[in-house]
């Protein structure tokens, strides 16, 4: 019988061993299955072009074309959120209005996909912050071994935690079953658990006698720790091996979506970066854009599908955002080109604070100030940047007050934006 967690940490503790980086969480607190709200960060790479999604223009009040759907058609509107009528915003926009807040005029004060990306998903448009889901999985429960799930955009986490890929299945597979190994339909039997259980004792005993070296950089301890904390924690993967369906999703973005729900289903993960690349259209913009845009509308569908399906779609909170927004006119290819203002959706079954827009732009697309507590467009008001969105995000996970978040603290002014009385004029 293989060595579980409970032998494994008994051994280093026989050894007088531990952890040797504190944590927030003791290690059996943290591994209790995780079951609260489940924060789905979705990334438009390359900068999206909110004119024709969430923030739409026309082309009145200037000389360029912003959109070139505007000379046909109207600007639609369901419930307080208007919407452009391309792609399949009207499906989108029907379905989820009731439970989404549009926040526009966001400005992350960068034409760079790289400080926009960092800018955008940590509040900070300086090296060095952690993402939003990594402040969520060191806060919340940072040894549970898949805590934070990376598949796509920013995936700084400063050293508060660590996040786990989940694209290759069959790899997987191989990790969580040690004993066996899975090569296309074939199943290979490497060890017996006998010989296994020897293995692991001698691994662990091995590491046990690194951990107790004096003079490791702090680099090493790090590393230590990290290799300790997996191999204490491999037997509560069986949960979510238990899961693991025979067929995956071909689209490897929706199969990592899919992969990051049964995570989740499985109690041990607390936020997932997700999104794909496609949305820097500096050529032939609109065919190539609203392409994109449908496949991140039926991405945002598919989660909650799979969600309802397991019976967990009120526990999701799905954050959309992008490196920055595009320019409001086209260049010489019928592209557009980088822009710093955007916008971010979120979207929460129930919420109270849903059918919503904060924040604003003119006919041009450039942010306008507000006032932070009344949500009136006012000329001596605040210009929004991410900060003010990411300590809003906080306050809604009930992070804000923690030590992980506040070791990054981010200085930004507060803004009603989940206040459900209070709505954009």
């Amino acid at each position: 019988m293989k060595m579980n967690r409970r032998q494994f940490s008994k051994l280093f503790g026989s050894a007088g061993l531990g952890l040797l980086a504190p944590l927030p969480f003791t290690s059996a607190h943290a591994l209790e299955p995780y079951t609260g709200p489940f924060y789905i960060n979705l990334a438009a790479v390359g900068g999206w072009d909110v004119t024709s999604f969430c923030d739409p223009k026309t082309n009145q009040g200037g000389e360029r074309t912003i959109n070139t759907w505007a000379n046909s058609a109207d600007i639609e509107q369901i419930g307080n959120i208007r919407y452009a009528p391309v792609a399949k915003n009207q499906v989108f926009f029907e379905r989820f209005y009731q439970d989404m807040l549009v926040i526009n005029g966001i400005d992350t004060q960068t034409n760079s996909h790289d400080d926009g990306i960092r800018h955008t998903w940590s509040g900070r448009i300086g090296f060095g912050y952690p993402s939003f889901g990594a402040v969520l999985s060191g806060a919340i429960a940072p040894t549970l071994p898949l805590s934070l799930v990376h598949d796509s955009g920013y995936s700084e986490t400063a050293g508060i935690t660590r996040f786990s890929r989940l694209q290759n299945p069959n790899v997987i597979r191989n990790l969580v079953n040690d004993s066996t190994v899975q090569g296309g339909n074939t199943v290979y039997t490497l060890f017996q658990d006998s010989e296994l259980d020897l293995i692991e004792q001698f691994q662990a005993e091995r590491l046990a006698r690194q951990m107790a070296s004096t003079g490791l950089l702090p680099r090493q301890k790090q590393g230590l720790n990290n290799l300790y904390l997996a191999n204490s924690t491999r037997d509560e993967l069986d949960a979510f091996a238990a899961l693991l369906p025979e067929e995956f999703e071909p689209d490897n973005d929706f199969r990592a979506a899919q992969l990051a729900l049964l995570a989740y289903q499985s109690g041990l993960c607390v936020s997932a970066q997700l999104g794909f690349n496609g949305f820097d259209t500096h050529q032939t913009h609109d065919e190539e854009h609203f392409t994109y845009l449908e496949k991140l509308t039926d991405l945002v569908a598919y989660l909650f599908d799979t969600a309802e399906e397991a019976g967990f779609a009120d526990r999701l909170v799905v954050t959309m955002g992008s490196d920055f927004g595009r320019t409001p006119y086209y260049n010489r290819g019928g592209g557009k080109d980088h822009w710093p203002i955007g916008s971010a959706i979120i979207i929460k079954p129930g919420a109270e604070w849903g059918n919503r827009v904060v924040g604003a732009t003119d006919e041009g697309h450039n942010a306008l100030e507000f006032d932070p507590q009344t949500l009136q467009v006012d000329n001596n008001g605040l210009r929004l940047e991410p900060k003010h969105v990411h300590q809003a995000l906080r306050e809604l996970a009930g992070v804000e007050a923690n030590p992980v978040a506040q070791e990054f603290p981010l200085n930004a002014e507060a803004v009603a934006f989940f206040n459900p009385d209070m709505q954009t004029s």
